[in-house]
């Protein structure tokens, strides 16, 4: 049976002598908390904090960023992928401009009808901001909590999940942020997913599985399904003034990204050629491979390089191409083709 006062003591004194300096820890602007739990969903923590500092030079407050340019915006983005992302935060940022005069609403009812915000960033925006008594449940805390208390159901079902926020409130102390960032900290230096330090914890005499010899057993997680695997032809498709044809992408989770012409492995050149409108030289010029994973897929690709002289309003001249936002699935396929062209 976990002894509550204990533990919450234990916990949040070895989080206060053994946190990480990361920079959203150094404020309590709720705007910057949000921008960095943004960031931070599916994303290592030492991916995002060279992002995390440039965003807030370049939208330091709610207002810049609801005022910027949606391209601009996308292209600072660039390379930590799930664009959706920033697309929805900018629209909760716009409505906490226009609704809330640029004031990040201090009231979990209303903050959490904003566009993006879910269980996950709800709770962690407000309790870190706030302090409100609100469970922050992402990887690390299912990890730890399942191990607490040798729970061995399944930690990807949502009822698990909703169950496991749930006991946390229980628990929850009036320093909810502080507890939550602790939870988080202890599942991402000490509870981990392999070789976890448990002669280290600050709450080893709480945990169950420790106690049962089961630690690497948990948690229980059901087996995720294979990815499925695309295999596409891309074309970097030159005119003779040092232009390359590129798409700007819609009504995909890549909306509004740029990319290079993609089509399926047994899509002819001619009919591509008829598709985008343009003659092209249909003697291809095969310049690499790349493979870029995705989380439910994975996208094999065969770069090839064709010239036309048709006009089309895609062509744009090389130099102004690193300006314009582009997955990292696409920079690869473009830096094989920069290699090649020096």
């Amino acid at each position: 049976m976990l002894k509550i006062s204990e533990f919450n003591h234990n916990l949040l004194g070895w989080y206060q002598s053994n946190k990480r300096a990361l920079p959203w820890r150094q404020t309590q602007d709720p705007y910057r908390i949000w921008l960095s739990e943004v960031m931070l969903q599916q994303t290592q923590v030492i991916t995002v904090i060279p992002y995390y500092e440039k965003f807030i030079t370049r939208y330091p407050d709610i207002d810049s960023l609801a005022d910027a340019d949606e391209e601009a915006l996308l292209k600072d983005w660039e390379g930590l992928g799930y664009y959706n992302r920033i697309r929805n935060f900018q629209a909760a940022v716009r409505e906490v401009r226009d609704s809330y005069g640029s004031v990040v609403p201090d009231q979990p009812e209303a903050f959490f009808k904003l566009k993006g915000v879910g269980p996950y960033i709800g709770g962690a925006v407000q309790s870190i901001a706030f302090n409100h008594l609100l469970a922050a449940v992402d990887g690390n805390v299912l990890r730890v909590i399942s191990r607490l208390d040798a729970d061995r159901r399944d930690m990807t079902k949502a009822s698990v999940q909703k169950d496991i926020k749930h006991r946390i409130e229980e628990i929850i102390p009036l320093e909810a942020g502080d507890f939550n960032q602790a939870l988080m900290e202890l599942g991402a230096t000490i509870c981990t997913p392999r070789a976890p330090k448990c002669i280290m914890c600050p709450v080893q005499e709480n945990c169950e599985a420790y106690k049962e010899s089961i630690v690497a057993e948990l948690p229980v997680k059901k087996k995720a399904k294979q990815k499925n695997e695309l295999y596409y032809n891309v074309y970097f498709i030159l005119n003779d003034r040092g232009e390359v044809l590129l798409r700007k992408q819609e009504g995909t989770l890549l909306q509004g990204m740029y990319e290079l012409p993609k089509y399926d492995v047994d899509t002819s050149i001619e009919s591509i050629g008829e598709e985008l409108g343009i003659d092209v030289d249909t003697s291809g010029v095969h310049i690499g491979s790349s493979k870029h994973v995705f989380t439910h897929q994975v996208w094999y690709m065969e770069g090839y390089m064709l010239h036309t002289r048709s006009p089309h309003p895609g062509f744009v001249p090389l130099r102004e191409v690193e300006n314009l936002p582009m997955s990292r699935a696409m920079q690869k396929l473009y830096r094989l083709f920069e290699s090649e062209n020096g």
